[in-house]
């Protein structure tokens, strides 16, 4: 989990844009003027308010423009064709396609491979509440918009095979 956590906090700083930044510079500046509008004017109830409203921008804005432009700039599709164990070792061999679904060129990509074992009362949130492992592959690959290319990654060494899902996800940098 704290691998997850480091190289999420890396990706995220790694792969600011200038639209990032735009974004960003306008949140804190909307935040900032709410904040100080709100130490001026004269109702109580409106001041706290707008105190509020600029605190709660301030803190949870940010981290909303960098999910909303992942979803929308920096739109990645991976799909995953075979994932098989290998027979003689403690490894797992994945073959997918990454597709740039976004409307920016990337120059690399990292594979996220999460291996979990399913829950079912944390269907959805269970990888990246209490992963099994997590790795991390590098793929040095410039992905154009609406290309695809394959890639085939072999995942050493794996814990106990029995019952493990598989959750891959690409992180790109433009």
């Amino acid at each position: 989990m704290a691998e997850l956590l480091k190289h999420y906090l890396y990706y995220t700083f790694h792969s600011l844009t200038k639209y990032d930044y735009m974004a960003l510079g306008w949140v804190v500046f909307l935040a900032f003027l709410l904040m100080f509008l709100g130490a001026f004017v004269r109702r109580r109830g409106l001041s706290y308010f707008l105190l509020l409203l600029g605190i709660v921008l301030l803190f949870f804005g940010p981290p909303a423009i960098k999910i909303g432009l992942d979803r929308y700039i920096r739109k990645t599709e991976v799909t995953l064709k075979e994932s098989r164990f290998l027979r003689y070792s403690d490894a797992l061999l994945l073959e997918g396609n990454l597709t740039n679904a976004g409307k920016v060129d990337y120059t690399s990509c990292d594979l996220v491979i999460v291996l979990y074992r399913p829950q079912a009362f944390l269907k959805t949130w269970s990888p990246w509440l209490k992963p099994t492992a997590v790795y991390i592959k590098s793929l040095i690959l410039p992905l154009a918009k609406e290309e695809t290319k394959p890639f085939k990654i072999l995942v050493d060494p794996l814990p106990r095979r029995d019952d493990l899902n598989i959750s891959v996800t690409a992180r790109c940098y433009p």
